[in-house]
């Protein structure tokens, strides 16, 4: 599952991220969307365009088109 597609509430795995932008991969990494890390997805905004995800114990914004390059664990 992406995290674009997680329910609100529900706590996952993050298995692996493949953002085409090397720039914005990185930039992932640095807001801590590392590999085995929790997420949490805390509130999603009209429209569904950005996402407000809790990793770890920092909560964090993040775009839904980027959110569908983090692929968690079933």
């Amino acid at each position: 599952m992406l995290l674009s597609m997680l329910s609100k509430g529900v706590v996952a795995e993050i298995h692996s991220i493949s953002h085409p932008q090397e720039d914005m991969q990185r930039q992932l990494l640095a807001l801590g969307f590392d590999p085995g890390e929790t997420v949490q997805l805390m509130t999603r905004a009209p429209f569904g365009h950005a996402l407000q995800v809790k990793v770890g114990a920092t909560l964090v914004a993040i775009h839904s088109d980027d959110a569908s390059h983090i692929l968690l664990r079933d």
